[in-house]
């Protein structure tokens, strides 16, 4: 093996734990998701792990003109199973759906976190899309939020629990013609630090 081969493996070596570092050797498992808000459909459903799940809805619409011009889904999750000495946040947040806007509706959406036992500290990520010109705007829409004010949680502790994480996603339409909005599934990323 030659000089530069041997300084290769050497700089790998060093940079593997610090790789590992990222994240804890145990993720938390979900124990509990429930649902509130307007918006949440009785027939919600979830897939994937704590680090990356995803929420399946069913009729989670606006519509403009009408009466739900703003909806909201409050999801509560609580997990456990996770190493202790380690804190975890939102990093963002990836809806898919179906957007129509008439010209001069907008469709404002919101996405706010926080765990339960730490409510006041809080964040909230907001963005817009208007339709501003002459044609109706339909189309599949996908849209993503970066969580740039990182919530974390308690320092898991020996029982594994990060606490209670509550993400609110709120969709509402404003304008004077017809607009929809329905999401379909809201997907999860995290990000983790020692604590």
């Amino acid at each position: 093996m030659g000089a530069l081969s041997r300084i290769t493996v050497a700089i790998a070596a060093l940079y593997a734990p610090l790789a590992a570092a990222d994240t804890p050797a145990s993720q938390p498992r979900i124990t509990s998701v429930q649902y509130s808000g307007n918006g949440c459909p009785n027939d919600a459903s979830r897939s994937g792990s704590f680090s990356d799940p995803t929420f399946t809805y069913n009729r989670f619409a606006a519509v403009l003109p009408g009466t739900n011009q703003t909806v909201n889904c409050e999801i509560h999750v609580q997990a456990a199973g996770g190493s202790a000495g380690w804190q975890v946040a939102l990093s963002d947040v990836n809806i898919d759906g179906h957007l129509v806007l008439d010209q001069g509706t907008r469709l404002d959406y919101y996405t706010t976190v926080y765990y339960s036992e730490n409510a006041g500290s809080t964040t909230t990520a907001r963005q817009h899309i208007s339709n501003n010109g002459g044609s109706t705007l339909d189309y599949p829409v996908s849209l993503r939020q970066d969580i740039t004010k990182p919530v974390w949680s308690e320092c898991i502790g020996g029982d594994g629990s990060p606490g209670i994480l509550n993400v609110n996603f709120r969709g509402a339409l404003t304008g004077g013609g017809h607009a929809y909005f329905e999401v379909f599934t809201e997907n999860w990323d995290f990000i983790w630090r020692r604590c």
